[in-house]
């Protein structure tokens, strides 16, 4: 643990608030609005019900999720996870990013790393990008 991270900042992400029998399956550095100035970095956590974004601890931001719903009807809750795609290629500013459709059809695009250092056009990242969508849809079938 660095002095950064005694500070609050750092890279470590807030909790994630699993329920019981829940089981986390997937975990990748991500960032909500990548390549703004607003942009916040955390994490992209997938569990067996539930989809999270959490922020790295010290930020203001809360920890978001999205439900996933049984059976094969969707509904139109706000947060309720409806669908998963690509988003952009990576660029010089920001790195590959997936779309999150919620039941309501609001989107929240989020970046991808494949690690906390890497650059935003590395090839990894995509393959990061592209291992978590494939990952969620899954859990969507």
């Amino acid at each position: 643990m660095g002095l950064r991270d005694r500070l609050g900042g750092g890279t470590q992400v807030a909790p994630v608030p699993l329920e019981d029998g829940e089981t986390e399956l997937a975990r990748e550095v991500a960032a909500a609005h990548p390549g703004t100035l607003s942009s916040i970095p955390g994490e992209l956590v997938l569990t067996s019900s539930r989809l999270f974004f959490t922020p790295v601890q010290g930020s203001r931001a809360p920890v978001v999720s999205w439900r996933f719903t049984p059976g094969k009807g969707r509904t139109r809750a706000p947060d309720a996870l409806a669908a998963v795609r690509p988003g952009d290629p990576p660029g010089l500013l920001r790195p590959p990013t997936l779309v999150v459709t919620t039941g309501d059809g609001t989107t929240w695009e989020l970046g991808i790393l494949a690690g906390r250092r890497k650059a935003n056009r590395s090839p990894d990242n995509a393959v990061a990008r592209d291992r978590m969508v494939e990952a969620v849809r899954g859990r969507l079938a």
